[in-house]
């Protein structure tokens, strides 16, 4: 359940990491593709600024014509003027019309087609009168897409005529680029006192206003450009910013997930190789735990014989055959039971052990008591055995056993100073007992709770090792060991299985 939440958390981190990148990744191609169409416009805007600019200088110098040749023919050289005004708008269509406006209304004056209205022709009089010079613009009132460019003739003080072209506002911004064909594009052509000429602007979006470059006719050109969703994020850039972000993303994860692999391959690699350092230290502290355990071990049957060996000597000596014997008999036991122990070594260092067998928990006791008895005696201990009536089988290897046995009497005897120490066996639920009590001063209580731990010993001069190595014994045999609490006397209590054919007494 913990791997399948861990698994669905880390599904929904790399989901979330995904989303914000997408994210960040389409905000940053909106912007981009905001900047290209504001560039676009800018530049579209600009060229059709300089076209616009060039066709209304061209206005100055066609006035400058128009005006040239009607101070010069006058009004009897009226087919000389129409004939040039013809010329102008046949080449030039947003100019609609050319008119020269007498500044006395009584007067005749010479238009084309079509024609001003009245109004407009006294809006001309009005703005050639006032002239300074300098050509004027005036919006048409009935066409208001449609501007009046006038100037007075002769251009002193003296004129009595005023000439104005009807120009169309549309017409001069007007572009064959497709751009400008687009529903998001809008442009407008004002007067310098931002009176509409032509056109609308989208109320939102990228902009561009700029006067003509024309001295007279400062008329202002804007743009506009409506930015949608759909411009920002066009279908094929969002769908290919989209799977470059997934593929990258899903690489970058990748890549972190093998190096997270490396990581740890390297980190098992070093936990493996200190684990073979801890594993050779705990062989190099076994053997030497081994080799103390075996030096214990073998102490006991080689002391026994030194003993043995020099009471020979001396029964030897003073011709007591009978005694002799006996004593030699001993000697052979213990060197025996050393052989026995060199034996169990060598098993014991072995992959496969020799299997265990039944043998008599009594005997065992019996044969300790027998090998410890010159021992008791000469410390002035005793040893009190209260064994079971009926043999007690258990399945085990005879000299481990015996070697517990021994190991557990010979720490009562060394408890205090003529020790006594008994010996109890039992059947108990089913399984063998076994207690060795003494009346020694006990196990210190700081003790108590790692006693069975090695080199951890009561002794000034003990290794540590012995009940360690009962304890290690007696769990290959299925069994454990304890020192009883909360007794008068300090008792190890053994409890091994009987063996399996054996049954309950």
């Amino acid at each position: 359940m913990n791997a399948a939440n861990s698994t669905l958390n880390l599904f929904w981190r790399y989901l979330l990491t995904w989303g914000i990148v997408l994210v960040l990744t389409l905000s940053a191609l909106a912007l981009v593709e905001r900047q290209k169409l504001v560039r676009e416009l800018t530049v579209k805007s600009a060229t059709l600024h300089r076209l616009a600019s060039q066709r209304a200088d061209q206005h100055d110098a066609h006035l400058t014509s128009l005006s040239a040749i009607f101070v010069a023919g006058g009004k009897e050289r009226q087919d000389l003027f129409l004939d040039v005004a013809a010329t102008i708008m046949r080449f030039y269509p947003r100019i609609i019309s050319v008119n020269v406006i007498p500044f006395e209304p009584s007067e005749m004056g010479i238009q084309t087609l079509p024609g001003l209205t009245d109004d407009d022709m006294e809006l001309v009089r009005e703005t050639a009168h006032r002239s300074t010079g300098a050509l004027q613009i005036r919006r048409m009132s009935a066409t208001p897409h449609r501007y009046l460019l006038v100037k007075r003739s002769p251009n002193t003080d003296a004129a009595r005529h005023g000439i104005a072209l009807v120009i169309d506002a549309e017409a001069l911004i007007a572009s064959d680029d497709p751009f400008w064909e687009r529903p998001s594009v809008s442009l407008r052509l004002l007067t310098p006192e931002r009176g509409e000429l032509t056109g609308t602007i989208a109320p939102e979006g990228a902009e561009f206003s700029k006067p003509l470059g024309s001295a007279s006719q400062p008329l202002i050109l804007e743009t506009s450009l409506a930015i949608s969703l759909v411009d920002l994020l066009p279908l094929g850039k969002t769908i290919s910013a989209a799977t470059l972000v997934s593929v990258l993303l899903l690489l970058t994860i990748l890549g972190f997930r093998q190096r997270a692999h490396i990581r740890e391959a390297e980190s098992r690699a070093k936990l493996s190789a200190q684990e073979t350092r801890l594993a050779h230290a705990s062989r190099v502290n076994s053997m030497g735990e081994m080799a103390s355990g075996m030096a214990h071990e073998l102490a006991q049957p080689l002391t026994a014989i030194l003993s043995q060996a020099q009471a020979g000597r001396h029964l030897a000596r003073r011709g007591d055959i009978d005694r002799l014997s006996t004593v030699l008999g001993d000697t052979v036991a213990q060197a025996q039971r050393a052989s026995d122990i060199l034996d169990r070594l060598r098993r014991w260092s072995r992959p496969n052990r020799v299997p265990s067998k039944a043998c008599s928990l009594n005997d065992a006791v019996r044969s300790v008591d027998r090998l410890l008895a010159l021992e008791v005696k000469s410390a002035g201990a005793a040893v009190t055995l209260t064994l079971a009536d009926d043999p007690i089988l258990i399945d085990a290897d005879p000299v481990e056993l015996e070697q517990v046995v021994f190991n557990l009497v010979r720490n009562a005897l060394d408890a205090s100073k003529g020790a006594r120490v008994s010996i109890r066996t039992e059947v108990s639920d089913g399984a063998a007992v076994l207690e060795v009590a003494d009346d020694g001063p006990g196990v210190p209580m700081d003790l108590r709770s790692r006693i069975f731990e090695p080199f951890v010993t009561g002794k000034p001069d003990g290794t540590g090792l012995g009940l360690a190595l009962c304890q290690r014994l007696i769990e290959e045999m299925d069994g454990d060991i304890a020192l009883l609490p909360d007794t008068t006397e300090t008792t190890f209590r053994l409890s091994l299985p009987v063996f399996k054919t054996q049954g309950v007494t």
